[in-house]
């Protein structure tokens, strides 16, 4: 084990998941000699072939050593092997959070709650943050999560001067639930050293202005709040943060993780990179992957990464990296925002609703605009191309993904690359005649498909309008072209919770019951394969994990109930029993 301590003479503000943990370690771990035999439940490999003659499996040393009927699997056991009885539970491949941030989320984990989950009316989202800053002492900053004016009825986003008179003696930051927008108080602005006549970081990322010119308190997108993430590294330690949401990925049946866009601030980072880049190239993946600090020093889920685009000195050296529990795959773009701070880019505008006009404070007949120079995002999608890396872009609005799609048309015209599954991720808006070309493409897309469940009707109905609306998602059409796709949850965004996506692809419903886009309900089955094999293949690991098939690694989930044979509206109730990694449980009480 490698043991490295950090020191003040390292800047903050750089690499956070570096900053904020003492020790890095492999998280390759050696395994001793086992074998076991899982029987007396339903089986779903996640395989056509497979999925109604399997009755035991058998794995060996983390791999499935076979698979077939109980009489002949009992044949291969020997003394030490472990014999597990379902007992009429279900076994399934694990599910892949293809596109998650458990780096954000440890980092969010200390904030202050002010999220729809958690408070239910306007006048507890105040309270719970007045109490917060009766218990800080003045000068120390109040950090604040979650602030949504969807979920909770009647919130208004705030102005400087409410904040200000909330917290007249502590600098207070306050992060939408979206991520992609924040309100700050004015000792918060003047702390970072933002004044009115500081540029904007970035295209369609700003300092909001009132009609004097001077700062409102809203900052919008994740350029312009990075400053203000600079500081909470400093202040919170989240070692402890990140074991728990390691935790939370495992008792809810995940195996495997993607971090959609880790990123560092400076394009220089402290001399601790530069010694082991220079010394210890070997060690760069694992430096990476801060996550892996566990408590048993052994992995729990399997990692996959994707670098923010502008922080190219944390790729490795070669597309040829790390190892089946940590590989750095490719690098992530944003396209557009979020149609929740109007960074959405539409091809017709935003609805001029009280919500958005006053909620949200977005400025009438608004379509949003690309938050990245599209020569920029040519460039760097054609270098890291020709590369070899696999490019992921965020992008929601119609506009967005048809812009994009032109470009990486342009980017792909004369590449004999043909297998690299770049990716859209989000797809809110992706307009269905558009499928044709990401097949033509070789792309495929994943949905965050509980935009439909906590947001349905507000995009009807305040946001986007309905004819918009039910054109959302698209993923019984990508289905219905061949191509493969995912869900995914955005953690810290929404809870990592892959039976919530399950339900919400299968039945369209919001949370209050109404079903939209009818014709893009999935199957059952469908849903499953998209959470396991079709995120396995975006990853380029679906010959070792996703299904279930003999010399793949033995990630499994027990769920209490076959997903295949329930009420779709009881998905979401289905519980996790037992997840398992390369043959190991992961304890998850």
């Amino acid at each position: 084990m490698l043991t490295l301590s950090f020191t003040s003479k390292f800047k903050p503000g750089t690499v956070f998941y570096l900053i904020t943990t003492l020790f890095l370690f492999s998280t390759c771990s050696s395994q001793k000699e086992n074998s076991a035999i899982y029987f007396g439940g339903d089986i779903l490999t996640m395989q056509d072939s497979t999925m109604e003659q399997i009755e035991a499996v058998y794995i060996q040393n983390g791999h499935i050593a076979s698979m077939g009927s109980k009489a002949d699997i009992f044949k291969q056991k020997n003394t030490t092997t472990q014999i597990i009885d379902l007992q009429g539970k279900t076994l399934m491949p694990g599910f892949i959070a293809v596109h998650t941030h458990p780096d954000l989320s440890a980092y969010l984990h200390s904030f202050v709650d002010l999220s729809g989950f958690t408070n239910n009316t306007p006048q507890e989202v105040w309270q719970t943050l007045q109490t917060a800053v009766e218990n800080t002492p003045a000068g120390e900053w109040i950090f604040c999560k979650g602030f949504d004016p969807m979920l909770v009825d009647g919130l208004q986003a705030p102005n400087i001067t409410k904040l200000d008179a909330i917290a007249p003696d502590n600098p207070l930051i306050i992060i939408a639930q979206s991520l992609h927008s924040a309100w700050a108080n004015s000792l918060a602005f003047n702390a970072i050293g933002i004044t009115r006549d500081t540029p904007d970081p970035a295209p369609g990322s700003y300092y909001g202005k009132d009609q004097t010119g001077a700062l409102s308190g809203l900052i919008s997108e994740v350029q312009a709040i990075q400053p203000f993430s600079d500081i909470a590294v400093a202040v919170f330690d989240i070692k402890e943060n990140v074991v728990k949401v390691y935790h939370d990925y495992s008792k809810n049946g995940i195996t495997s993780i993607t971090t959609m866009g880790m990123f560092a601030k400076d394009s220089k980072p402290f001399m601790l990179y530069e010694y082991l880049s220079t010394q210890h190239p070997r060690l760069l993946p694992q430096i990476l992957d801060v996550l892996g600090i566990l408590p048993e020093k052994k992995p729990t889920v399997r990692h996959f990464v994707y670098i923010k685009h502008d922080t190219p000195f944390l790729f490795p050296e070669s597309v040829n990296n790390g190892d089946d529990f940590f590989k750095v795959l490719g690098v992530k773009l944003w396209y557009d925002g979020s149609p929740y701070t109007g960074s959405m880019y539409l091809k017709e505008p935003y609805l001029n609703s009280d919500l958005m006009l006053k909620g949200l404070n977005i400025p009438p007949d608004y379509r949003g605009k690309p938050v990245i120079d599209r020569e920029l995002f040519t460039e760097v999608a054609t270098k890291y191309h020709a590369l070899g890396w696999q490019i992921s872009v965020h992008t929601q609005g119609d506009q967005s993904t048809t812009e994009v799609l032109e470009i990486m048309e342009k980017v792909l015209s004369n590449s004999e690359r043909k297998d690299h599954r770049h990716r859209i991720e989000h797809g809110v808006l992706l307009p269905p005649e558009l499928i044709g070309t990401i097949k033509d493409l070789n792309m495929t897309a994943s949905f965050h498909i509980n935009h439909l469940y906590y947001y349905g009707q507000d995009l009807r109905d305040d946001i986007i309008g309905n004819e918009r609306a039910q054109q959302m998602l698209p993923i019984a059409s990508m289905k219905a072209h061949g191509l493969y796709f995912s869900l995914h949850a955005d953690a810290p965004m929404y809870e990592e919770d892959p039976l919530s996506l399950l339900q919400t692809a299968v039945n369209r419903k919001t949370r209050a019951g109404d079903v939209i886009g009818e014709h893009e309900k999935i199957s059952v089955l469908d849903g499953l394969k998209a959470l396991t094999i079709y995120s396995a293949w975006q990853l380029h690991m679906d010959d070792k994990i996703g299904s279930l098939a003999v010399g793949k690694y033995a990630d499994f989930v027990i769920l209490d109930k076959n997903p295949l044979k329930v009420p779709t509206d009881s998905l979401r109730s289905i519980r996790v029993l037992k997840t398992i990694v390369n043959g190991e449980e992961i304890v998850t009480e």
